[in-house]
């Protein structure tokens, strides 16, 4: 009978898109109603409000709808469409990209917005300090801004995913004037100055107020770049860390959406069937979720890959997905989604073998000893909601049988950033990464040994470092050969599902649930990270 329901839920939210039009600001003439406040739920407060903090989903939950970038994105597979930069050229050797923005854009404290505040947040601020700028312009040779409304990149060689990263919460523009007696030569001062969190922005909607443990509210921009819009007054974010309360908030009308799996699979079984409620998978085309358990590589025995093999057979990946994430996902196979157009499909399932897991653990060297342990490790889980803390309490009992005590350790977003990213403070952690486009920009961060950074969320925790990984990595983010780029990141798939640097779990899938007087949230394939301008409210 269960088997049946996930089933049949599954078939709802994939056919949902179907009946979804993407559709966004850059084609409506304008709004069809507007007003309105739209409240949404998650179950986390941000710790900041730029993803140059940390691109963490609360964090650019909201981040985008204050900051943009160049460009706009149209439908699942993302089709560049005009943003701050209203046209551009591309060279023929495809080296050069020549933007003209938009005239007359403010920032939301008046001041306007200019060619130098690119240059200034491209240079000072993403490339050094987004977790996944070294990637999107470790290439650049120079930002040129001829006028105040032009801006000229110059690569070193042509980048196949250049015109992907100009998204709000990759590429946000922040204002120069904004940084002004900041130190720009550290994470630190930069992540810690005031505009972290009081942004100030050209997007739809600007700060208003922070509530800290309650909300987030945003107002509109009446300065707005594009007439008539947004469609609505403002936008709530309200922190509700219970589940059943989530539900309950989204089910009776007191908050509108639910976005990015914020509530547990089984209150969304439940409300599938309100018709009050649209429950649907679309819109998340393009950010490819790959859940796995990040192993700090740096002592033993974790250094050891038979130890993380036996880790990985431990591990029941049907179970995890069926039964933990309610089959909201699938078994993952390595380190990009079995959805990407690079997927390597001859990647073998992971074993489970909990027998066999145990006779590695000896052959390693970690017999079972008094009490029948043979080490002890410690887990910190990702504080996202109900589904993380369950998965944490299987790793527990399932290593136990193999004779490895697990202690689980829990914080709140901040201190999980923490201990995982900047102090490197743990044995294993649960997490999940987006693969987003293109592996170059959503893979390499994880696994480059160039992405071993202090106080860069959701990069090389590990210290896992193999030459020709990041030789494959380096050659792939350049290489415009489509069949010799896939060989690339064929072998570099190989490589990883063997060297288990991580224990790949799961490949979840988001499912957002929001009440239907709310209409065009979807628009392309990250439309939870868009900025929501043309969202209207009955």
């Amino acid at each position: 009978m269960r088997i049946k329901t996930l089933t049949a839920l599954r078939a709802t939210l994939l056919a949902a898109p179907a009946a979804l039009a993407f559709a966004g600001a850059a084609e409506a003439q304008s709004c069809p109603k507007t007003g309105g406040t739209l409240t949404y739920a998650y179950s986390l407060e941000p710790s900041a409000l730029s993803t140059i903090a940390t691109s963490a989903v609360p964090v650019a939950l909201v981040a985008t709808k204050i900051y943009e970038s160049l460009l706009n994105y149209e439908g699942p597979s993302l089709e560049p469409k005009p943003g701050l930069a209203e046209s551009w050229t591309i060279s023929p050797d495809k080296k050069t990209y020549t933007f003209k923005l938009r005239p007359n854009v403010k920032w939301h404290d008046g001041k306007p917005f200019t060619a130098e505040d690119v240059k200034f947040s491209v240079e000072k601020i993403v490339k050094p300090y987004h977790s996944r700028g070294h990637a999107y312009f470790g290439e650049l040779q120079d930002i040129a801004t001829p006028d105040p409304l032009t801006v000229v990149f110059t690569l070193k060689k042509p980048v196949p995913y250049f015109m992907n990263v100009f998204q709000a919460g990759e590429t946000p523009i922040l204002p120069a004037h904004a940084f002004a007696g900041v130190d720009m030569s550290t994470a630190a001062s930069v992540r810690g100055a005031e505009i972290m969190q009081k942004p100030i922005g050209t997007g739809p909607f600007r700060f208003k107020e922070w509530q800290k443990g309650s909300y987030i509210a945003l107002e509109r921009n009446k300065d707005y770049w594009l007439a008539g819009f947004p469609c609505l007054d403002g936008i709530i974010v309200r922190m509700i860390p219970d589940g059943a309360a989530r539900a309950i908030a989204v089910e009776t009308g007191e908050v509108d959406l639910v976005p990015m799996s914020g509530l547990p699979e089984a209150e969304v079984q439940r409300l599938a069937s309100s018709p009050k409620l649209e429950t649907s998978t679309a819109g998340s085309e393009a950010l490819g979720p790959n859940m796995w358990l990040e192993v700090n590589m740096r002592e033993k025995p974790l250094q050891d890959l038979r130890v993380r093999q036996a880790i990985s057979m431990a591990l029941n990946r049907e179970r995890i997905a069926d039964v933990i994430w309610y089959g909201q996902g699938k078994p993952a196979r390595g380190p990009i989604v079995s959805t990407g157009a690079f997927f390597n499909k001859s990647l073998p399932a992971y074993e489970y073998n909990p027998a066999k897991a145990g006779k590695l653990l000896d052959e390693a060297g970690y017999p079972r000893g008094a009490g029948n342990i043979r080490f002890k490790l410690t887990q910190n889980f990702l504080p996202y909601g109900e589904n993380w803390v369950r998965l944490a309490e299987y790793v527990r009992q399932e290593l136990g049988k193999i004779g490895i005590p697990v202690e689980t350790k829990s914080a709140d977003l901040g201190g999980w950033l923490k201990t995982i990213y900047t102090d490197w403070n743990f044995d294993l952690t649960s997490t999940f990464s987006h693969n987003y486009s293109d592996p170059s920009i959503g893979v390499e961060r994880t696994f480059s040994s160039a992405f071993i950074k202090k106080g860069a969320t959701f990069t090389n925790s590990m210290g896992y470092v193999n030459p020709r990984v990041d030789e494959l990595f380096a050659k792939a983010a350049i290489e415009t050969d489509p069949a010799e780029r896939r060989k690339q990141f064929d072998e570099l798939q190989e490589i990883l599902h063997h060297d288990l640097p991580v224990i790949f779990l799961m490949e979840p899938s988001y499912t957002h649930v929001w009440n239907k007087r709310i209409h065009g949230l979807i628009t392309n394939g990250i439309s939870m990270y868009s900025p929501w301008a043309a969202v209207w409210k009955d």
